[in-house]
Formats: structure tokens, sequence, C-alpha cells
């Protein structure tokens, strides 16, 4: 069975989880805040306390985990970015490494020369892909309601309607909005890279088998998204709908209202990934906010180093 997932980071935590639920050993920090809310240097003995717990419930949770019997050269990413910039080419080409390196702009040189090596990997997946298909092998495809998952299911699904919707064996697993861990704590995710590699085996047991009809909806919402083209794709109402590029403004305009004059932009990006959970980059976030100081609310105090994304800087505001 090919996995097929669409963001790097989550590709990553799905490899480890493919360990057989064998305990994967790391390092451990702890912080600690004294009384006052003021960070403190704490007894070692507390620090060395509270990593032996963090210690243990790992031991826990993968002691209970599911083993997924996965091997990793089974596990396709197609990290693509497909909420962003043009979709009207099929497959993997030209226009999608365009939209790719728009949004890794904003990053150091080396980070620009790693999303060409992702790129290229991509369109190696898809070849496999279509040729593992194409003979009858079945896959389990690993989405959410974060747009680029969205938009990844509607497209791989695109891809493969040649061999036909009923000859596809396809499992969907979907991030649930909410899961209860062995300890009965209840944790929340905003996407695949969040969820621990032990509770993958868990979550796969929600997995659901894609009707022929159903696929051949995904298939149509596409096609009308690649017609439209819009400048964004967004989730709303858990419906994968065409928006404008000005479409997430009011959530960066009302955290950058309550900045002082002066302020780190980072900080804002990081408000609004955080508070918003609305499953986007932070590139998508600071080319919206280049494009205030293109239009004069803002300017640029001070610049970023060579080695740190653009967004690194203060910022003044003009209006």
């Amino acid at each position: 069975m090919l996995e097929v997932i669409f963001s790097d980071s989550a590709a990553g935590c799905l490899k480890v989880a493919s360990g057989n639920g064998n305990y994967v050993g790391g390092v451990s920090s702890a912080i600690i805040v004294g009384k006052n809310g003021d960070d403190q240097t704490a007894d070692q003995k507390d620090i060395q306390k509270m990593i032996s717990e963090s210690e243990e419930r790992e031991r826990l949770n993968w002691g209970k985990a599911i083993p997924l019997n996965i091997e990793r050269k089974d596990i396709l990413c197609f990290p693509l970015a497909l909420s962003t910039g043009d979709i009207t080419e099929d497959g993997i080409g030209k226009q999608r490494l365009s939209a790719l390196q728009m949004l890794v702009s904003i990053y150091p040189d080396e980070v620009m020369r790693a999303s060409q090596d992702m790129f290229t990997t991509a369109q190696k997946s898809f070849e496999e892909l279509l040729s593992r298909v194409e003979n009858g092998e079945s896959i389990r495809v690993w989405t959410s309601n974060v747009p680029d998952d969205a938009c990844g299911l509607c497209w791989m699904i695109e891809q493969l309607k040649h061999i036909g919707f009923e000859h596809l064996d396809i499992t969907c697993v979907r991030l649930p909005e909410f899961h209860v861990m062995p300890d009965n704590t209840v944790v929340t995710y905003s996407g695949w890279g969040e969820v621990a590699p032990h509770q993958w085996g868990h979550l796969a047991l929600l997995g659901q088998k894609l009707p022929a009809d159903y696929m051949h909806g995904l298939s149509l919402r596409w096609q009308q998204l690649k017609k439209e083209n819009a400048p964004l794709r967004a989730v709303v109402n858990r419906r994968l709908v065409s928006v404008p590029e000005t479409f997430y403004d009011s959530f960066i305009l009302q955290e950058l209202d309550a900045e002082e004059d002066e302020f780190m932009e980072a900080r804002v990006i990081g408000k609004v990934l955080g508070k918003y959970s609305l499953g986007i980059s932070d590139s998508l976030v600071a080319i919206r906010i280049e494009q205030f100081i293109k239009d004069g609310m803002l300017k640029a105090v001070t610049h970023a180093g060579e080695k740190d994304p653009a967004y690194h800087r203060i910022l003044k505001k003009l209006k």
C-alpha cells in the first residue's frame, strides 16, 4: 500500500511512525517558570524530574502505539502548496515550481535550493504513484482541512481519474477535530505535522474507503478550481473554495492594529498562525505584509540577516 501525504513535516513524522511501534527516544527539555511569571533557573533536580516524567510518558505512549507496518519507501510526499498560485497545468510542472519559489523567496538561498530538491523528489514520487496505482496498488492518503491537504486530495484524485474511479482502492484518513491520548489527555491538531509518531497508528483506524462517486465529486471540484484558477484556495464551512489573495488580510490587520508603531514582523506572523489556526504558512503571511509595505502602510526599520527569513526585521506603521 502506498502512503500519500502533502506536507514535508508530516511525512517526516510518518516515517518515524513507521517504526512498527518501537520506542523512539530523543532529547527532552523543560522550561521552568517562576511564581512571579519570570523565567528562573530551577533546581537541577526539578528539571531532571520533569524530563524523566516526559520520557516516561513517551515510553507509555509508544508502549500503547498501534504498529503501522509500513515501509518508508512506500511513503510518497507531495509538498506542493496547491492552495497557492496557478493550478491550470496537469501533473507537476513549471507553474507549480514557480508557485513554490514564490513562497520560499522570503528565506535564505539554501532554502531555495532545498525547495528545488523537494520539487524534483515530488516529480519522481508522482511517476511512482502513477506506475504503481496503474498496476493495481492501493493507497492510503492522509488529509485534513488544512488548505494544502484538501487541495492535495482533490488534485491526486484528478490525476488518477484515467484509471477509472471504480478501479481505485483509496483509504482516506482525515485528521480529527480532537484526539484522546492513551493517558486520557485530549489534544487538538492544526495539521498532520503536529501529530506525535506514536499516535499515527491510532488515527489510521479512522480511515475510510472512498466510494467511486465520492472520488468523482472530488475530481469535479478540482476541475472547477482549475477553471477559476484563483490566487488562493481555502476551506470555508468545510468546503474547498477559490478565494482572493486578500482573503487572510483581516486576520493580519487585526494583529497589526494590536502592535505599537514599531514592532517585530516575526511576532505578528507568529500570532496570526498561532491564534487563528488558518492552516497556512508563514510565507503567505509574510508575502501579504510585504504587499502592505508596497502599499505604503508600513516601512522596514531594520533588515533581516543573510541567513534569516526576510521577516526577521522591525517594521513601522505609516498609516
